[in-house]
């Protein structure tokens, strides 16, 4: 029987993953079982398991039994595989429009230890939105019973939930991200509401998730988990190690998310500044707005000084030879590059999108704060720092200073009370 479980929908590129995979490396070095599993058969994989992890994929989507003759390419065969798969969409739809329509009824009489129609409602409907995933998921905990179980990202937590609801698993599920500003498919909204009666401890990794998940409802337990360091981040003074560049920074997924068009558009505005000319911004990350984002460096004329450097698992070599950290997003949980960027010492830059970088940037005193979707506002904190490398260096020391507190051996004890881990013998 494994110690712990920690469940991800893959094992891609994203802070959630990056989380889950340090607390599974942490503590399997420590000797506890750990394995990791994962719902997205074939995801691309852009981590490296940690030494001493099992990694379990949840399998490939099973088609239903009447579509099992995809081989047969003949008109009739394809004709009648086109009718039951829209038979399979529209029952699907009447399941939800079912949930909907008895939801007020379900959301009152569903509870853990509860028995009923209701109940049984909710996981008739579950099971067919879930799909394989969920089935397989409920079949693995039942043979395997693993102690504990460690859910990240809202829809695996959902489903996490349900796969556990009447086992004696203790189930921890984790928000990434505000679900005031994120929002979710409407069923989705809902289902999270019920299913996280289920979950023993219900966390946040800020304390404005934290305000908005206690606004929501009454868990069982409800705590602040705050990500970790990894380990030697900002121990051994590595940014001391490469001299540092005229370089801003930014480590996100190329996505409208995290504002990097307004990056570059502050970047271009300042080009006329003779101490921002020979700047340059570096881009760490992929996603699908890179294109995009590409052609406004070029229309901006900039394109020679912004540099696409693709996903890296280990950004911190970057952040080593930067000067400022850039962090524009629209809306934010607690990204571990901002965390990371400050425990190397870098002078940072946040917008006030979210209350998540908020509560480590102390305006002036450790970074700087702008207002979302204001270029000009960006490019004038960023052309302070640019021109002022003694700010850079008292800001990045306080940042620096302030990060000593998500250590490993700090955030520890809070880790293990809130997975219950015992100490082992």
């Amino acid at each position: 029987m494994d110690d712990l479980w920690v469940v991800l929908p893959h094992l891609g590129a994203g802070g959630a993953q990056k989380v889950a995979l340090l607390a599974a490396d942490h503590f399997a070095s420590q000797g506890y079982r750990v394995r990791v599993l994962t719902l997205t058969h074939g995801h691309p994989v852009a981590h490296r398991l940690p030494p001493g992890v099992e990694h379990m994929d949840i399998g490939p989507d099973l088609l239903h039994p009447w579509l099992g003759d995809y081989w047969n390419r003949s008109l009739p065969a394809r004709g009648r595989r086109f009718c039951i798969a829209q038979l399979i969409k529209l029952r699907r739809w009447v399941i939800k429009g079912l949930l909907w329509l008895l939801w007020p009824w379900i959301e009152r009489r569903a509870w853990p230890g509860e028995t009923g129609l209701p109940l049984r409602l909710l996981h008739a409907g579950m099971a067919r939105i879930g799909g394989h995933k969920l089935l397989r998921l409920r079949e693995l905990f039942v043979q395997e019973r693993p102690r504990r179980v460690l859910a990240l990202l809202t829809r695996t937590n959902i489903l996490c939930c349900n796969a556990a609801w009447d086992l004696p698993i203790h189930l921890v599920v984790s928000e990434r991200n505000d679900p005031s500003r994120q929002k979710l498919e409407g069923l989705w909204a809902r289902l999270r509401l019920v299913h996280y009666r289920r979950a023993d401890v219900v966390t946040a990794n800020t304390e404005g998730v934290l305000r908005a998940l206690q606004a929501m409802g009454h868990w069982r337990r409800l705590e602040l988990l705050p990500n970790p360091l990894p380990a030697g981040v900002g121990r051994g003074g590595a940014i001391e190690a490469v001299p540092q560049q005229r370089e801003l920074l930014a480590v996100a997924r190329l996505v409208h998310q995290k504002g990097l068009d307004l990056l570059i558009r502050a970047l271009a505005s300042l080009g006329g500044d003779s101490t921002c000319a020979d700047w340059r911004l570096v881009l760490v990350g992929d996603g699908p707005e890179r294109a995009a984002l590409a052609a406004l460096a070029a229309r901006e004329g900039v394109a020679d000084r912004v540099l696409f450097e693709g996903f890296k698992s280990d950004p911190v070599r970057y952040m080593a030879r930067a000067s400022v950290f850039v962090l524009p997003s629209r809306f934010e949980g607690m990204p571990n590059a901002l965390l990371e960027a400050m425990a190397s010492g870098l002078a940072v830059v946040v917008s006030d999108a979210s209350p998540g970088p908020l509560e480590m940037v102390d305006p002036g005193v450790n970074g700087l704060v702008v207002p979302s979707e204001d270029v000009e506002a960006l490019a004038d904190a960023l052309g302070r720092l640019m021109a002022d490398q003694a700010l850079r260096e008292r800001l990045g020391a306080a940042a620096r200073q302030r990060l000593r507190s998500l250590d490993w051996d700090v955030v520890e004890p809070h880790w293990r009370s809130v997975l219950a881990l015992p100490a082992l013998p």
